[in-house]
C-alpha cells in the first residue's frame, strides 16, 4: 500500500504491512474485495501528558527563549498531523502545579528507583567500531556531559508522543487467475476509510538548558549561543525497543550528517580548514569526546573537547547548517547517586517529575521552538495575536500594517521553502532519508539571539532566516532503508521490485541489477520529496492566505485533506488542483504568485508531488534515456521558481 509521509510529525512504517485483511464485499463468484494497509508512526507534540486524545484543532503558539509567550494562543487551521511543543499551555500547567501542594516522593519503591547502586556508574571509554568512526567524526555519540559542571537545565518545554496513521488501499482479486486490480474506496462508505489515525501517550520530554563553566565561557567569548535543547527518551526498561531505536537512530543519523557536512565545509576552497579536516578524520575529536566524562570526574580540564565543540558550533552557525547538531548525551549518574538529593527539588525547579534511571538524554544545539507548523497561520491572524504596544504614556499604539504581499511571498519562497529543500538535499547528499517530512520537522530560526524573529508576521529579511530540519528519529541510511520490508511493499505498489524480491535475486544481467538498485534508491529519496510537496502546499495556502476577516473560515489545509484532494479527488492532476485553489478568493494572490514565470510554482509542486511516479515511469521504461536526470532535491534548488523576480 502506498504510505503518505508527513510530519514531527515523523513518518516511517512502524509495523509490517498487513495484506489481505478480509473486507466485506458484495457477493461475487470469481473475485473478492480485499484491503491492504500501511501503518505509519508519527511523533506528535504536546505540553500536557494527560491530553493524548485530542486530535482536532491542534494549538500552535509563538514562544521562544526564556521569555515566555508572545501574545495569545494562535489556533492552527490544520488538523493534528504534526507535533507542536505547546509551550504556552505548558507554562499554564506549570503555574497550576506550583500552586498545588507538592507531591510526595517518599515512597520506598520510588526511592529505590531514584537511588541505584554505584555499580551503575560506568567509565565511557569504548573503542568505536569502524562504521561508527566513519560516520561520527565529531565524537557526538561518545561525548557525555555532566549536569552542573557542563550544563544546567533551565525549564521544561513540552513532550512528544506517537501518532499512528494507516492509509488503506482496496483491490479485487480474481479467484481463478489470482490477479489483482486496484479498486477505489467509496468515500461515502464508513467501512472503507482511506486513512485512519490513532494517538499514543507522551514518551519524549523536551527541556531547555545552558552551557556553563569553561565551555560556556568559550562560547560566549566567540559570540555563540550557550543555550541547548535536550530530549529525554523515557526508557523504563530494555523491553521498550521502539523508544531505544528512536533515540539510537536519531543520534546516528545526526552524527553522520554533521560529520559529512563538516567534511564538505573543511574541503571548501573558501574555508581553508585542512588542519581541522585532518583532526576530524584522524580521530582526534572522537578521542577527546570519549574522555570528557571521565576527565570531569577527576577534575581534569576538558580543554580540547571544549575547543572542538566551540569550533563545530561556530562553523554550523556561520554557514547556517540546515540541520540540528547533536552535541552528546547528558549523564545523570551523579544525580541518581546523590543520597542527599531531594526529588522535590527537581519538581520545584522544572515543574515536572524527576527522571527515571535508564532514560536517554540527548543534547542538541538551540534553534528555538518555532516550527513551520506554528507559522502556517494566515499572517493577519498572527498579527492580531501579538501583544499591543504602548506609547510613552501607556496608551495603546496601533500596530503597523503587514509588509506588502510580494515581500512576504519572497520571504516564503526564497527563504522558507528553499531552505526546506536545501535541508533535504543535505540529508540526501549524506546518503540519509529522513522519512518523516512535515511542517513540524522544520524549525524556523533566526541568526540572531531572539529565535522568534523568524516567525514574526513582519519578518521579510531572508538573510536573517535559518531553516533547520529536526527530529531524525525515524531516518535511515539509504542502504538500510531500501532493504526494509515495509519499503519493499511500497515499491511494489509503484511497479518497482524490492531488493529482496525474486526478480532482483534472479536478474538476468548486471545492468538489470544496477537499474533495480538505482530505482529503489531514487524511490526512497522521492518519498521525502513527495512529503515535502505537501508541506509546500500547506505553507503557501495558509501563511499567505488573505481571509476577509479574522473570523472568516479558511478551507482545510491539513495533511489528510491535501492528500485526499490531490490523490483521490483530482487524481494527481496538478492543473485541476490549481483550478480548485483559483476558485477561492482567499487564495487568489497565492495562485497569482504560483502562476508567475509560466506557472513556475505549479511546475515545482508537480515535480515534488509526483516524484514517486516519475521514478516508477523511469524504471518501467527500462531506465529510459540514461542521460535523463531524475528529480532530486539538489536539482530543484535551481528551479526557476526560486529565481523569478518577485519584487
Amino acid at each position: 500500500m502506498m504510505v503518505h509521509r508527513s510530519a514531527y510529525a515523523l513518518f516511517i512504517i512502524a509495523n509490517l504491512i498487513r495484506c489481505s485483511d478480509a473486507f466485506t464485499s458484495p457477493p461475487q463468484t470469481t473475485t473478492t474485495v480485499t484491503r491492504s494497509c500501511g501503518v505509519s508512526t508519527i511523533l506528535h507534540g504536546s505540553s500536557d501528558d494527560n491530553n493524548n486524545n485530542e486530535d482536532d484543532d491542534s494549538v500552535e503558539i509563538f514562544y521562544d527563549d526564556f521569555g515566555g509567550t508572545i501574545g495569545d494562543v494562535v489556533s492552527s487551521t490544520s488538523s493534528d498531523i504534526s507535533s507542536s511543543l505547546s509551550a504556552a499551555a505548558l507554562q499554564t500547567n506549570i503555574e497550576q502545579q506550583q500552586e498545588e501542594e507538592l507531591p510526595e516522593f517518599n515512597d520506598t519503591t520510588e526511592q529505590q528507583t531514584q537511588q541505584p547502586s554505584k555499580e551503575l556508574i560506568s567509565t565511557p571509554l569504548p573503542k568505536s567500531s569502524t562504521d561508527t568512526s566513519k560516520n561520527d567524526l565529531t565524537g557526538a555519540l561518545s561525548r557525555e556531559f555532566t549536569l552542573g559542571r557542563d550544563l544546567l537545565l533551565s525549564d521544561y518545554a513540552g513532550s512528544l508522543g506517537f501518532d499512528q496513521v494507516t492509509d488503506w488501499q482496496y483491490y479485487t482479486t480474481d479467484l481463478a487467475t489470482g490477479q489483482r486490480e486496484d479498486k477505489a474506496a467509496n468515500p461515502f462508505d464508513p467501512n472503507q476509510p482511506s486513512r485512519t489515525r490513532s494517538k499514543s501517550g507522551s514518551v519524549v520530554r523536551i527541556f531547555r538548558g545552558e552551557f556553563t563553566g569553561r565551555i560556556g565561557g568559550i562560547l560566549r567569548s566567540r559570540g555563540l549561543d550557550t543555550r541547548v535543547l535536550l530530549k529525554e527518551f523515557a526508557v523504563d526498561d530494555d523491553d521498550d525497543v521502539m523508544l531505544l531505536n528512536l533515540a539510537s537512530d536519531e543520534q546516528r543519523s545526526l552524527a553522520k550528517i554533521q560529520s559529512s557536512w563538516l567534511q564538505g565545509y573543511c574541503m571548501s576552497a573558501t574555508n581553508n580548514a585542512q588542519s581541522m579536516l585532518e583532526q576530524l578524520e584522524g580521530g582526534e575529536w572522537r578521542e577527546a569526546a570519549q574522555r570528557r566524562y571521565v576527565d570531569g570526574l577527576t577534575d581534569t580540564p576538558t580543554t580540547k573537547d571544549d575547543e572542538h565543540l566551540a569550533t563545530m558550533l561556530e562553523c554550523t552557525s556561520k554557514k547556517k547548517a540546515p540541520f540540528t547538531s547533536i552535541l552528546g548525551q547528558l549523564n545523570l549518574n551523579d544525580y541518581y547517586d546523590d543520597e542527599d538529593m531531594n526529588p522535590n527539588e527537581w519538581y520545584k525547579s522544572l515543574g515536572v517529575k524527576p527522571p527515571k534511571p535508564g532514560s536517554i538524554w540527548v543534547v542538541y544545539d538551540y534553534h528555538g521552538l518555532s516550527t513551520a507548523s506554528s507559522y502556517a497561520v494566515p499572517l493577519i491572524i498572527q498579527q492580531s495575536k501579538l501583544p499591543p504596544k504602548r506609547g510613552m504614556f501607556g496608551n495603546i499604539v496601533q500596530a503597523p500594517p503587514l509588509p506588502p504581499f510580494r515581500e512576504r511571498g519572497r520571504y516564503m519562497i526564497r527563504g522558507i521553502l528553499k531552505g526546506m529543500l536545501q535541508s533535504i538535499a543535505t540529508a540526501h547528499a549524506a546518503d540519509l532519508v529522513h522519512r518523516s517530512i512535515g511542517k513540524n520537522s522544520f524549525i524556523l530560526s533566526s541568526v540572531g539571539q531572539d529565535k522568534r524573529e523568524a516567525t514574526s508576521p513582519y519578518a521579510v529579511v531572508v538573510e536573517r532566516l535559518r531553516v533547520v530540519l529536526s527530529d531524525w528519529g525515524f531516518s535511515r541510511d539509504i542502504q538500510e532503508a531500501v532493504l526494509e520490508k515495509e519499503f519493499s511493499g511500497r515499491c511494489r505498489m509503484f511497479g518497482i521490485p524490492s531488493l529482496s524480491s525474486y526478480d532482483y535475486q534472479r536478474a538476468s544481467s548486471y545492468e538489470d541489477t544496477i537499474r533495480m538498485e538505482e530505482a529503489a534508491h531514487q524511490f526512497a529519496k522521492a518519498e521525502d520529496l513527495h512529503a515535502c510537496g505537501f508541506v509546500f502546499l500547506s505553507m503557501l495556502f495558509t501563511t499567505l492566505a488573505d481571509p476577509a476577516t479574522l473570523s472568516a473560515p479558511l478551507p482545510a489545509t491539513d495533511d489528510d485533506t491535501l492528500q485526499r484532494l490531490f490523490s483521490e479527488i483530482f487524481e494527481k492532476d496538478v492543473d485541476e488542483l490549481r483550478e480548485y485553489y483559483a476558485n477561492e478568493d482567499v487564495w487568489s494572490a497565492v495562485v497569482s504568485l504560483l502562476d508567475m514565470e509560466d506557472r513556475a510554482g505549479w511546475d515545482l509542486l508537480g515535480k515534488l508531488l509526483l516524484s514517486r511516479e516519475e521514478v516508477s515511469d523511469w524504471y518501467k521504461n527500462d531506465g529510459g534515456d540514461q542521460d535523463v536526470e531524475l528529480t532530486s532535491a539538489q536539482a530543484l534548488l535551481g528551479h526557476p521558481f526560486f529565481k523569478m523576480k518577485i519584487i
